[in-house]
């Protein structure tokens, strides 16, 4: 990255006279696997007409160049059944690099009698996808009647209603999770912030612990997904090692330290439960500054270990932290406001920090979790406000973790609140619900004091679908 690029480059992002919208974006498709019968031939031909009617170019092989790109941003692959396996390296491993998103498409007679949730999510597995979809209807004909909907996020959503509508609603699917800026670039390590006793003497190292447990013991959160449920134990592995994890983990947290003017993210993968206060052990990483597009670390001196990799949320966090300080000191006061300040700063320097010498913090800690508050179920509303994003800037739609569409989506939602956008302090936790994907909940209170209102303070459900 270098001086002059924009902060909102790519990824779709489109400002008219300095107002935000998300709206689709173009991209390069490449059919990595063709369709199998009558009825996947008939959908692929009217997910291409709608495609390449919002300006996307089909390409074969998939690493030819347009001027959308130098290779396809999505690898589409059709299942010979919905029971059938197909390994990443039948199929996500043929993207050419910068790898790109796989789609995968299903066609069953009848949609199983079974929790959506668990056919959506038994889909990705089985089929090695980022998103996908089923389709129910004759194999050999040339109708629909119902389509689930799924993504890696967690959401699913049974479409129905005419074709037309059925149709747009995957291809608008489609282009918000492939056509999404990712944010998860590590962008260099800051050295001398920090030594490795003070970071071994913060508080958030065993306050992010507890937090973990708490949660986990009322069913919050897992420690990690259980993808054995879905598919074979090679067709597990195979998935674990293309992503390069262990585990596939259920939510995030991170916490600032003010003192050190850093904040502790959450690795990776699983472990939210079982989250180590033990600094050795490298589950909490420290990060400092952030980039346009990812994110530096704050190595602390001495430091004895090797870190994982934070987060993918690591980016969408420190902006959070950033937005605080900013609407603290007066510099801001709107959603549009805050990408004026991001578009100027980042115009004359490379990196932004999380919590600059000097400044007061408007945010402490964040804590992300794929579950909701019922309606009706605040018992403190004194201290706790629900948020929603933006309807004006964004669809009811739900977005992949780590990318930019799904940053902007929480701070637009963020500067509803009069509490976050003003000078003063929060004075309480600020929860915003994330369509289809749970919820990032924001405090300026203790842990301890957050933990306990996000666990009685209100009751939990399971996610609303979109």
């Amino acid at each position: 990255m270098t001086r002059g690029q924009s902060a909102l480059s790519g990824g779709g992002m489109i400002r008219t006279n300095g107002y935000y919208c998300w709206k689709p974006r173009p991209l390069n498709v490449w059919v990595a696997i063709a369709p199998h019968n009558p009825l996947q031939e008939y959908v692929l031909a009217q997910i291409r007409e709608r495609l390449e009617a919002g300006g996307c170019l089909f390409v074969d092989p998939p690493d030819t160049p347009t001027m959308l790109g130098p290779v396809a941003h999505l690898g589409m692959g059709f299942s010979p059944s919905f029971d059938a396996e197909i390994l990443p390296t039948d199929f996500l491993t043929m993207l050419p690099k910068p790898r790109g998103m796989g789609l995968v498409i299903s066609t069953i007679d009848h949609l199983p009698d079974e929790d959506p949730f668990d056919t959506a999510r038994g889909l990705l597995v089985r089929k090695s996808g980022h998103v996908g979809f089923l389709v129910e209807g004759d194999p050999a004909g040339t109708s629909i009647s119902r389509v689930l909907w799924a993504s890696m996020a967690g959401n699913y959503q049974l479409l129905t209603g005419s074709e037309d509508d059925i149709f747009d609603s995957v291809v608008l699917r489609i282009q918000a999770h492939v056509g999404a800026q990712h944010l998860t670039g590590h962008e260099g390590d800051e050295s001398s912030r920090l030594t490795w006793d003070q970071w071994c003497a913060s508080p958030i190292h065993r306050e992010m612990a507890d937090t973990g447990r708490a949660l986990g013991a009322v069913g919050y959160i897992e420690d990690e997904v259980p993808l054995g449920k879905y598919g074979t134990s090679n067709q597990v592995r195979g998935v674990l090692r293309f992503l390069n994890r262990s585990a596939l983990g259920e939510g995030m947290r991170s916490q600032l330290d003010v003192n050190l003017r850093v904040m502790g993210v959450t690795t990776t993968g699983g472990g939210k439960i079982e989250l180590s206060a033990d600094p050795n052990d490298g589950q909490i990483v420290p990060v400092g500054r952030m980039t346009p597009a990812g994110y530096v670390r704050a190595l602390p001196d001495g430091c004895p270990i090797t870190f994982n990799a934070p987060s993918v949320e690591t980016h969408e966090n420190g902006m959070v932290y950033v937005a605080g300080w900013l609407t603290r000191a007066g510099l801001v006061d709107s959603f549009d406001s805050f990408l004026d300040y991001l578009e100027d700063h980042f115009s004359r320097y490379e990196t932004i920090e999380v919590l600059p010498d000097g400044a007061q913090p408007k945010v402490l800690s964040i804590e992300h979790f794929h579950r909701q508050p019922a309606a009706g179920s605040i018992t403190r509303p004194d201290l706790i406000e629900i948020v929603h994003p933006d309807p004006e800037r964004f669809p009811p739609i739900d977005l992949p973790c780590g990318v930019r569409e799904s940053e902007l989506m929480l701070l637009s939602a963020l500067f509803q609140s009069e509490a976050f956008r003003s000078a003063g302090p929060l004075d309480g936790v600020v929860v915003a619900m994330l369509p289809g994907h749970g919820v990032v909940a924001v405090t300026d209170l203790p842990r301890p004091q957050m933990t306990e209102l996000l666990v009685n303070g209100m009751c939990m459900e399971d996610v609303v679908r979109v």
